[in-house]
């Protein structure tokens, strides 16, 4: 393949700009650019930074210099990195030199796509990278970094392999069925039955995966002028919702995310839900509700001065992870305890918007209901490729235990080699091209 470069820091000023070099040429075109009094590349040690000059037609900069020796790179071919000046024009003039001495631009993703094709990473562990480079919260990064760290790839990998040992006892079966039907037959099947059992809780592990990497999303809602707006400032700590005592002031979503506990929450003010003859105010109503539907938790917000006023919960909340914060705590009287009523059949919360009370302990309580989430003893599913995969291999697997009695080997095997190739798309075993080229499309440039 062609010697492949680009800049890979942000384009802008910095205090650093790496350029990214990699192919067989990579060595050669960086000793025709890089110069140290006394340095001979053909004794070049891999691994150690050099100190020197980087130089062109009308440029030069003071950088460092380091070659990696295949195969133990990223890319798994021969790579050189220069670490110049970050600047919005440096970087692009060492691009310039590498190219006019025989590199190509490197397309978005090339690195990453030439460490998969050099079998240096599996499919899903250059999907963990892009998730990382675009992660926006701790749960966000450590669920990235055991993607890109192989962790998937290597659970799937078991997998794949305990399928692929019954794959080899049927089709023994089918070529030597008198002297091994008796032991592969049902040794096939209990391999069948530990391969499902491990992907079983794989396949519940989505929903957790999911709020890992976009946020658990949080939706308020309940009756006019019950503080959510006042709430939502609170729980944020500033001013993004309007408030004032006209009931009704909401009438359309309010969204803003923010971290707790290194937990992205995507909270969303609603508006107030009652009836109403205002088409404007019917449509805020409208999409309440269907915020209510997507939602991982939905905070119900009650009056604590009107706890006797007959309030409905949302139909759409039926199914969902509800939480009853009774608001306005400060007006109570009888020394309020503020934070989660224990004593109550559904789970509630004192807080007081206004005054703050009880509001982090209510953070605290949505970030343990995302810490609730986690499947032990098993990775994690963020992608909702790897979930249909997931899904399509465990079907298999089912169809062929609940057959696996009843019809010939070679047609139970169809099912399971089935199996085998749905988990494939997970590492990229048996992934298409276009799908390798959709994964990494998305990358930057340089990565």
């Amino acid at each position: 393949m062609k010697t492949i470069v680009a800049i890979s820091t942000p384009i802008g000023r910095g205090g650093i700009g790496i350029v990214r070099m990699s192919g067989d040429d990579a060595k050669n075109i960086a000793s025709q650019i890089f110069f140290k009094k006394g340095l001979d590349f053909s004794a070049l040690v891999p691994n150690v930074m050099y100190f020197g000059t980087v130089s062109g037609r009308d440029f030069s900069d003071r950088c460092y210099m380091v070659w990696f020796k295949a195969p133990k790179t990223y890319t798994g071919e021969d790579v050189v990195e220069f670490q110049c000046h970050g600047g919005v024009k440096l970087t692009e003039l060492v691009v310039n030199e590498c190219i006019i001495r025989g590199a190509e631009m490197a397309a978005p993703g090339e690195f990453t796509k030439r460490a998969f094709l050099n079998g240096k990473m599996a499919l899903s562990d250059a999907e963990g990278v892009i998730d990382l480079i675009n992660a926006d919260s701790e749960a966000g990064v450590n669920a990235a970094y055991r993607l890109m760290t192989g962790k998937l790839a290597g659970e799937i990998g078991e997998i794949q392999k305990t399928i692929f040992d019954v794959i080899c006892d049927l089709e023994a079966v089918l070529d030597y069925p008198e002297e091994l039907e008796d032991e592969n037959i049902p040794q096939g099947k209990i391999g069948l039955t530990a391969a499902l059992k491990k992907l079983a809780p794989l396949a519940k592990s989505e929903s957790y995966g999911k709020m890992a990497k976009y946020g658990i999303n949080v939706v308020m809602c309940g009756d006019t002028n019950v503080g959510k707006s006042s709430l939502m400032n609170a729980m944020l700590k500033e001013n993004r919702a309007i408030v004032t005592p006209v009931a009704g002031t909401t009438r359309d979503l309010i969204g803003e995310s923010f971290l707790h506990g290194g937990v992205k929450i995507n909270l969303t003010d609603t508006a107030g839900i009652r009836e109403s003859a205002d088409e404007i105010e019917q449509e805020g109503i409208k999409r309440a509700k269907n915020a209510v539907l997507s939602a991982d938790l939905v905070l119900y917000v009650k009056d604590g001065t009107e706890l006797d006023k007959e309030m409905e919960v949302p139909a759409e909340a039926q199914g969902k992870r509800l939480v009853t914060v009774i608001n306005k705590g400060d007006l109570l009287l009888g020394g309020v305890r503020y934070g989660e009523k224990k004593e109550e059949k559904e789970k509630t919360f004192v807080v007081s918007a206004k005054n703050g009370d009880g509001v982090e302990e209510l953070l605290d309580y949505i970030v343990s209901v995302f810490n609730e989430g986690k499947v032990l003893g098993t990775e994690v599913i963020t992608e909702k490729r790897h979930l249909s995969a997931v899904l399509k291999a465990k079907k298999h697997l089912e169809d062929a235990l609940e057959n696996y009695d009843a019809l010939p080997s070679d047609c139970i095997l169809v099912d399971v080699k089935a199996a085998w190739q749905a988990l494939g798309e997970i590492t990229g075993s048996t992934s298409s091209e276009e799908v390798v080229n959709a994964i990494f499309d998305k990358f930057c440039v340089g990565k």
